[in-house]
C-alpha cells in the first residue's frame, strides 16, 4: 500500500521534476563552460566590469553586471532597447558613476588622473548623432583634433583618410545639409580621428548602406589585428555581430552570455545568434520565475543560481572577470593629479573657437543679439521718465473779460503738456466722468476781484477765499499724470504772480528756496534715475539669455557627453562659455554706452572706465547665472521659465524702477542681497556724483557683483560635475 502511494506521488511530481531536471542540466552545462580554460590571448582585458550596478532612483538599470572585453579584439554588445547598453558604455568611459562594483579600462578605473579615459585614449560614437549642425565636416574633425591635442598636419592627414574611407562629401559641406547616413558617418569619423586605443561605438551602422557597413567592419577587423586597439560595439543587427571576436548578450541590466559567437551558438545548438539569444532569454525567464516561487523574499538558493553556488550575475557563457579582490589599487603622483584637476587651455581654446564659429554661421542671430540692447535702451530713454504730452484738461471759466486774471493765468500753462478745452460746468464733469479729460479747472465769475482782495486785505471772508481760488478736480487713476498737472499748475501760478506783482511777488511766494543742487540739475527727470539700473538689467538678462539654453540643447543632442568623453572637464566648459560670450556682451556694452552717452546725452560725471568695468561684471554675472540654469535644467521650456521667472522680482526689488527706500522692511533685506541693487546704486554714484572706488557705496557694488559672479560660477561647475 505504501509503495503504491509512493508510486502515485512520483507520478504526480513527474512533470515538475522533469522541468527541474532540464533546468539543472542547462545550469551544469553553463557551469562547465565557465570553468573551462580561457582561450589563448584572452588573459589580458581592455575592459573589466565586476558586480557593476547603476540605478536611477528606484530603477535598477545595471544589475550586478560582469563583463570582460579582451585586449585587441572586437566585442559585440547585443541586447534589446532599454536593457542598459548605453548606460553601461557611459559608465565605462567615465561620464556616469556606478552605484556599486568595479570597472577598469585599459588597466585603470575610468577618470583616473593622468589615464586619459575619458580623453584621447578612447574614441566614442554615441547613439545620438552628437554633431554641431553649424559646423562643416572639416570644422567637426578639426574641433575634436584640437581637443585630442593633434597637430594641424596630423588632423589634416587623418581627415583626408576618413573622408575617403567613409565616402563623405566635400569637407566644406555643412553638417545640417547632410543626410542622416552621412551625419552618422561623420560621427564615426570623429570617433576614429585620433587612433584611440579603445573604440566604443554605439549603433555605428544604423542608417548606412550594406556596402559601407561591410567596409566599416573590415576596417575594425584591420585595426584590431595589431593588438593595440580594442573595440566594443553595440548593434541591434544580431547576425551582424557574428563578425566580432566576442559577443555579450545583455538583458534586464545583466549579461546572459559572453563568448565567441560560434561558441555561443554551439552551446545552445543554434544555427543563428538570434536563436541562441532567444534560448538564453527563455532560460533567464525560467530561473527568474523559479526565484520568485522558491523563496519568500524572491531570492534563489545557491544551488538554484545560474552557476550552482557562483554569483548568479556572472555571464552564462564566456571569459571570466577577475574576482573583486583583484581590483586595482592605483596610486598617482600629486603633479599628475594637479594636471588632471587644472583646466587645459588647449581644451578651452577649442571650445571657444567652436562657439565663435557657431556664432559666425548664424549672422542673423548675432546681429539681433547686438541690436537688441540698443533697441531696449533707446526705448527706455525715449519712453520712460519724461513728462506726459497732450494731456486734455477741461476749463470752466465763468469770467468773460479778456483782462481777467483767469485768462492771464491760463496763458502761463504749458500748452505742450496741457491742452485746454473750454467747456460748461456740466460738459466738463460729464467729460471727466467718461474718461475724456484728466482734470477740470474752474474759475468763479468774480475770481479777479476776489483774488485781488485776498492779496491786499489782511482779513477776508470764506466767500472771498473760495471765490479767489482756482478749483481743480483731478482723475487720480494715473498718478504720474495727476502729479504732472499739479506741477504745471504750480509753475503757471508762480509765473502769473511774478508777472502781476513784479518785485512784490515774494509776498505771496512760499518761504522755501531751492538752491542749486549739489548733484544733478534742477531739471533732472525720472529717466536719469532709471537709465543706469536699466542698463545693468539689460546687460544681465541678455547674458542670461545667451547661456541659459546652451547646455540644455547640447545635453539634449548628446554633444556634452561627447565632449566629456573627449576629455573636456566641466570647469573647462564653464570657462570657455564665459570667455566666448564675453565677446558678445562686450560689443553689446559698447553699443549701449554709445546710445546712452552720445545719442541721448545721459550725464556722466565719473570715470568711464569704472562704468565699463561694472557693466561688464554684471554681464559676466548674467552669463554665470545662465550657466547655473543651463546646467541644472534639462528641457528648454523649464530653462526659459526659470530665466523669465527671476526677471520681474529682480527688476522690482533691485531699486531699478523705483527707490529701494519705498520697499517695506521684510522685503528690503531681500532686496539688498540681490546682484543688481548695490550695483545700480554704485553706477548712479559714479555717473551722477563722480565718485570713485574710495567711496563705500561704489566699491560695495563691485564687491557684491564679484561675489555673486564667483558663487554662480562655482555653483554651475559643481552642478555640472555632479550631473556628469
Amino acid at each position: 500500500m505504501a509503495a503504491e502511494a509512493a508510486g502515485r506521488n512520483d507520478a504526480t511530481r513527474g512533470p515538475a521534476n522533469s522541468t527541474e531536471m532540464e533546468v539543472r542540466l542547462k545550469e551544469e552545462k553553463m557551469k562547465a563552460d565557465l570553468e573551462a580554460p580561457l582561450p589563448a590571448g584572452q588573459e589580458d582585458f581592455a575592459i573589466r566590469c565586476r558586480d557593476v550596478c547603476r540605478s536611477y532612483g528606484k530603477l535598477k538599470v545595471l544589475n550586478n553586471l560582469n563583463l570582460a572585453v579582451p585586449q585587441g579584439q572586437i566585442y559585440g554588445l547585443l541586447g534589446p532597447s532599454g536593457c542598459g547598453k548605453t548606460t553601461l558604455l557611459k559608465c565605462i568611459v567615465g561620464t556616469l558613476k556606478i552605484s556599486r562594483g568595479h570597472i577598469t579600462v585599459l588597466g585603470k578605473p575610468p577618470a583616473f588622473p593622468g589615464h586619459d579615459i575619458p580623453g584621447k585614449k578612447v574614441g566614442y560614437m554615441p547613439q545620438e548623432l552628437a554633431l554641431y549642425n553649424e559646423f562643416t565636416i572639416s570644422d567637426t574633425l578639426t574641433f575634436f583634433g584640437r581637443i585630442h591635442g593633434l597637430t594641424s598636419k596630423e588632423t589634416q592627414a587623418r581627415m583626408n583618410f576618413l573622408i575617403d574611407f567613409l565616402d563623405l562629401p566635400q569637407k566644406t559641406s555643412l553638417v545640417r545639409n547632410l543626410s542622416g547616413g552621412q551625419r552618422r558617418r561623420v560621427s564615426l569619423g570623429a570617433a576614429l580621428l585620433q587612433n584611440p586605443e579603445l573604440l566604443i561605438l554605439d549603433e555605428p551602422t544604423v542608417g548606412v548602406d550594406p556596402v559601407l557597413r561591410s567596409k566599416i567592419w573590415h576596417h575594425l577587423v584591420e585595426i584590431v589585428k595589431t593588438g593595440k586597439v580594442s573595440v566594443i560595439i553595440t548593434t541591434h543587427y544580431i547576425e551582424e555581430a557574428r563578425q566580432a571576436n566576442v559577443v555579450g548578450l545583455m538583458r534586464h541590466g545583466r549579461l546572459l552570455a559572453e563568448g565567441p559567437p560560434d561558441a555561443v551558438m554551439k552551446q545552445h545548438c543554434a544555427t543563428t545568434l538570434e536563436h541562441a539569444f532567444l534560448q538564453l532569454c527563455e532560460t533567464s525567464d525560467q530561473v527568474d520565475s523559479k526565484r520568485d516561487s522558491s523563496s519568500p523574499d524572491g531570492t534563489l538558493d545557491k544551488s538554484q543560481s545560474f552557476e550552482n553556488g557562483k554569483d548568479e550575475s556572472q555571464p552564462i557563457l564566456g571569459v571570466r572577470s577577475p574576482p573583486a579582490e583583484e581590483s586595482l589599487k592605483c596610486s598617482v603622483d600629486w603633479k599628475v593629479r594637479a594636471r588632471h584637476v587644472l583646466p587645459k587651455w588647449r581644451n578651452i581654446a577649442a571650445l571657444m573657437i567652436k562657439t565663435l564659429v557657431r556664432m559666425k554661421r548664424m549672422p542673423g542671430s548675432l546681429c539681433f543679439q547686438f541690436l537688441l540692447p540698443v533697441i531696449q535702451v533707446s526705448l527706455i530713454c525715449l519712453c520712460v521718465g519724461g513728462d506726459p504730452k497732450g494731456i486734455q484738461v477741461a476749463i470752466v471759466n465763468n469770467e468773460t473779460s479778456p483782462s481777467a486774471f483767469s485768462q492771464s493765468f491760463l496763458s502761463f500753462l504749458d500748452n505742450s503738456s496741457v491742452q485746454q478745452v473750454n467747456l460748461s460746468h456740466k460738459e466738463a464733469f460729464e467729460g471727466i466722468y467718461n474718461g475724456e479729460y484728466w482734470s477740470v479747472i474752474g474759475f468763479g465769475k468774480n475770481f479777479t476781484s476776489y483774488l485781488t482782495k485776498r492779496m491786499l486785505q489782511r482779513q477776508v471772508s470764506q466767500e472771498i477765499i473760495d471765490g479767489g481760488s482756482i478749483h481743480v478736480w483731478l482723475d487720480q487713476t494715473n498718478r504720474q499724470i495727476a502729479l504732472m498737472v499739479q506741477k504745471k499748475l504750480h509753475q503757471a501760478f508762480q509765473a502769473f504772480v511774478d508777472y502781476k506783482l513784479g518785485g512784490m511777488a515774494y509776498m505771496v511766494a512760499l518761504p522755501i528756496k531751492f538752491e542749486e543742487p549739489i548733484y544733478g540739475s534742477q531739471n533732472t527727470d525720472f529717466t536719469t534715475f532709471v537709465t543706469p539700473g536699466a542698463v545693468l538689467s539689460i546687460t544681465f538678462y541678455l547674458a542670461v539669455g545667451l547661456t541659459a539654453l546652451s547646455f540644455v540643447l547640447e545635453r539634449k543632442e548628446g554633444l556634452l557627453d561627447r565632449c566629456w568623453v573627449a576629455g573636456v572637464s566641466s570647469l573647462e566648459t564653464m570657462l570657455a562659455h564665459l570667455f566666448s560670450q564675453l565677446f558678445v556682451i562686450s560689443v553689446q556694452i559698447i553699443l549701449l554706452l554709445l546710445m546712452m552717452l552720445l545719442v541721448f546725452k545721459n550725464p556722466n560725471e565719473g570715470s568711464l572706465v569704472l562704468v565699463i568695468i561694472l557693466i561688464v561684471l554684471q554681464g559676466v554675472t548674467g552669463i554665470s547665472f545662465g550657466l547655473v540654469i543651463s546646467s541644472a535644467i534639462d528641457d528648454e521650456q523649464s530653462a526659459n521659465q526659470a530665466a523669465l521667472g527671476i526677471f520681474y522680482p529682480n527688476l522690482i526689488l533691485s531699486g531699478i524702477i523705483w527707490p529701494v527706500e519705498c520697499i517695506p522692511y521684510p522685503l528690503r533685506y531681500l532686496s539688498l542681497v540681490l546682484p543688481q541693487t548695490y550695483a545700480s546704486e554704485a553706477l548712479r554714484c559714479i555717473m551722477y556724483r563722480g565718485w570713485g572706488l574710495s567711496r563705500m557705496m561704489v566699491w560695495r557694488g563691485f564687491a557684491v557683483t564679484l561675489g555673486w559672479n564667483t558663487f554662480f560660477l562655482i555653483l554651475a561647475t559643481v552642478i555640472l560635475k555632479l550631473r556628469t
